[in-house]
This record gives C-alpha cells, sequence and structure tokens, in this order.
C-alpha cells in the first residue's frame, strides 16, 4: 500500500456547478454593469472584483479529493462535513464523460475532473 498523500481538484457534478458558478457570475455581471453605469473606477467597483476574484479562488482551491492512506476524502466549500470513504467501503469507482463516478453505500456522487487526474484518482482508488 502506498502511504502518500495524493490530492486532486475537481468540481462538484454539471448540474450543481452550473449553478455555483452562475451565482457567482452574476457578482461579475453586477460589477461590470455597475462600472458602465459609473464609468469611473471607485472602491465599492473594486470591491465586487475583488470578492468576485475570491470567490473564484475558493471555490477552485477548496474542492479537493485527497487520497490519504485507506481514505478518500472529498472537501468541499461550505460544507464541512465532507465526504469520507474507507477505501474498503468503496462499491465502485468509475470514469465518466468528463470526470469520474463514485457509489458508497447505493448512492452515487458525480465529479468532473480533467482526464489525467481522474485515470490516477482511478488508480490510486483501486490499488489498495
Amino acid at each position: 500500500m502506498n502511504n502518500s498523500k495524493h490530492t486532486f481538484k475537481y468540481q462538484p457534478n454539471l448540474a450543481s456547478s452550473l449553478i455555483v458558478w452562475s451565482w457567482t457570475l452574476l457578482i461579475l455581471m453586477i460589477g461590470i454593469v455597475w462600472w458602465l453605469e459609473t464609468l469611473k473606477l471607485k472602491w465599492p467597483l473594486v470591491l465586487i472584483f475583488g470578492i468576485f476574484i475570491v470567490l473564484c479562488v475558493v471555490q477552485i482551491g477548496l474542492r479537493q479529493v485527497t487520497i490519504d492512506r485507506n481514505l478518500m476524502i472529498f472537501s468541499t466549500v461550505l460544507n464541512r462535513s465532507w465526504l469520507v470513504i474507507p477505501r474498503d467501503q468503496l462499491e465502485l469507482i468509475t470514469a465518466v464523460k468528463g470526470g469520474v463516478q463514485v457509489r458508497i453505500d447505493g448512492n452515487d456522487y458525480r465529479f468532473l475532473m480533467p482526464k489525467k487526474s481522474r485515470n490516477q484518482l482511478i488508480n490510486l482508488a483501486q490499488n489498495n
């Protein structure tokens, strides 16, 4: 068994990603509309764009899959009760278009990942 810790970035399933990123882009649109209405760079406008950038960094940076010893840990942005899966209880992990599908206790979870990360994650999860 490989005792090293591996971390990969992911996004939630397509529907959840569209909803979350739409709300994030709404903040950007508010900033753009405000800027076009005033045509001046004011501090509230800089604050709105700053909030947008911080939200993007948080959404990309905090969603991680970590494989540490015999655990798969899917971290989330707001919910601190992360999905922690012992690898021996993992029923199924398969590659699907654009990501990975994980089954635990009869519940299916889909995550969007790059192909290279997806393949590495599947190999690490299946090699106990």
